[in-house]
């Protein structure tokens, strides 16, 4: 009866690891069964091939529910392995879509800060050329005024020494008196003031500064008031057509000036509304990216958090693996170790007892 005392001790011992690991898809008996079974069979004289059958059934149960583990562990490892892949990859392709969203929202913000620096430029050009145009036509319409004041000037005074030179004309034969020509030299003096050219001025007075030396007639006063006249005419005419000359080039000057001008600042307008659609463009790419970065990191934070999750779950289902094996061969060993005790215990059992007389 030592024997049976020292193999239940044994068992008590691993009750808390069996009751812990229960075998994997059938129920196992209890403790207290497997000692009271194991106790009946060898009080009541079972024979040794009874109870070491009993001990190898268990023995059996107990590899079936290694066996049953093994499987179910290395489905736990593979799944594990295929869901550890899948975030792996995850984040990999996250941090993939993340690097390529970067470089495109760097390249869409440098593109935008680029737009918006030629825009301000281009701001500043137009306000510019705008100020030119204005300029240039201030310009013209000032000259424009001159000239036609000029014109205006010369018209008069051509027209005033038509009225001169028919008056002169209306002396017989250059006839006249002295009054009668200063009348004419005071009308081609007004003329020429007119025309703001004082050069006729100086003439007249060496002109009339001969009528003291005249005797009789002022025939050479007349012819040379005449001349005068003339030649005055003629200088007005050319004055005038030299005018319009300049007018007209300085005309040509300004339309060309003014188209390139124009055209410049049309070319403004067209680039600004450019650089706006772009900028609009780039702020809605800057936009779509950021929203792709940030959709891109929630994933990969979710699928590191999962990964991490994940990764403890499989290290502690290859520890209750670990475990539960560990414990299965200690009972394995132990009941080899029990199995060696009963074959000790039957080996010195008496034969036969004798009547009236108990076991030890």
């Amino acid at each position: 009866m030592k024997v049976i005392a020292s193999f239940l001790i044994a068992m008590i011992v691993q009750s808390q690891i069996l009751d812990k690991y229960q075998i994997i898809g059938n129920p196992k008996p209890s403790l207290v069964s497997i000692l009271t079974e194991l106790q009946t069979q060898i009080k009541s004289g079972g024979a040794q091939t009874t109870t070491i059958a009993f001990l190898d059934n268990l023995k059996s149960t107990i590899d079936e529910e290694q066996i049953r583990h093994d499987q179910l562990y290395t489905q736990q490892r593979n799944q594990c392995s295929s869901e550890l892949e899948l975030r792996k990859k995850d984040i990999k392709d996250a941090e993939q879509v993340s690097s390529r969203a970067n470089e495109q929202l760097e390249n869409c913000a440098t593109s935008n800060n680029k737009a918006r620096s030629e825009l301000d430029n281009n701001l500043e050009s137009q306000k510019t050329t705008d100020s030119d145009i204005k300029i240039l036509k201030g310009i013209r319409d000032e000259a424009a005024r001159l000239f036609s004041n000029k014109k205006r000037d010369h018209l008069d005074a051509l027209t005033s020494l038509q009225q001169v030179l028919l008056t002169l004309d209306g002396f017989t034969g250059g006839d006249c008196t002295l009054a009668e020509l200063g009348k004419v030299a005071m009308a081609f003096i007004q003329t020429a003031v007119i025309a703001k050219n004082e050069e006729p001025l100086v003439d007249i007075s060496e002109i009339f500064a001969q009528v003291a030396t005249e005797n009789g007639g002022y025939r050479e006063v007349y012819e040379k008031l005449k001349q005068l006249i003339v030649n005055f005419e003629q200088t007005l005419q050319k004055n005038l057509q030299d005018y319009q000359d300049v007018e007209d080039l300085q005309i040509q000057e300004y339309d060309d000036r003014n188209i390139h001008l124009v055209e410049y600042f049309n070319n403004l307008k067209r680039t600004e509304q450019q650089l706006r659609d772009h900028i609009t463009a780039m702020s809605m790419c800057i936009n779509q990216q950021t929203a792709i970065v940030d959709t891109a990191g929630g994933k990969k934070t979710r699928n590191l958090q999962m990964l991490d999750s994940v990764d403890r779950m499989c290290k502690d289902f290859l520890m209750e693996y670990d475990k539960a094996s560990q414990v299965r061969k200690d009972q394995i060993d132990l009941i080899n170790q029990v199995k060696q005790s009963v074959y000790d215990f039957y080996s010195q059992k008496p034969q036969a007892a004798c009547p009236g007389q108990g076991s030890d």
